[in-house]
């Protein structure tokens, strides 16, 4: 018995340092090598377009991205951000930089907050125009300019509105509308 015993173990380890030989070749040893390339010339592709645009400390640095919240109707909501969109060719455009805004209401006080994360300019380069249902933010000065409109997810009155700027942070206070109370019927069950 023990001489089947030694023989299967040599047998292993034989499979193993061939493993390891095949390893050293292609360290996923599945051909994976060859589907990463197409990554690898897309990840060199956007660093090369990134490099195009300028540098990064340049206050026109580029920076892109999704917010997503839950609403109170308890459905995700999607909002884009950043400085640059995607194009139908797929390269992406400068524009004006889209801040990221967060809205909070608070039922129990009946106001509705939005913050808006606006670095590199002062209170005086701010204009805000409110409605009944969204919020325009735009500010700018020489090296930012910022620009967004939030749709508000109930109605307010836009002249309750309070704002402050404060290290690089807006904020927008504005009251909500009572919302009217469903009229209904009672059914009776049977």
């Amino acid at each position: 018995m023990s001489w089947r015993y030694n023989r299967r173990r040599q047998n292993r380890d034989d499979d193993e340092e061939n493993d390891r030989e095949d390893f050293s070749q292609d360290p996923f040893g599945f051909g994976f090598r060859t589907g990463f390339q197409d990554i690898d010339q897309l990840i060199d592709s956007m660093f090369k377009t990134a490099e195009s645009l300028g540098p990064a400390s340049d206050p026109n640095s580029i920076f892109y991205g999704y917010q997503v919240n839950v609403g109170p109707d308890g459905r995700p909501h999607v909002r884009e951000f950043g400085n640059v969109k995607p194009s139908r060719r797929g390269t992406m455009e400068l524009g004006s930089r889209e801040p990221f805004v967060d809205v909070v209401t608070n039922d129990k006080d009946m106001t509705l907050k939005v913050v808006a994360e606006m670095p590199g300019v002062q209170k005086e380069d701010i204009q805000l125009q409110a409605t009944e249902d969204s919020l325009t933010i735009k500010a700018k000065n020489n090296d930012r300019n910022y620009e967004t409109s939030v749709p508000l997810t109930t109605s307010v009155d836009q002249s309750s509105a309070k704002a402050s700027y404060r290290n690089g942070v807006l904020e927008v206070v504005l009251k909500m509308k009572e919302l009217p109370k469903p009229k209904g019927t009672d059914i009776k069950v049977e």
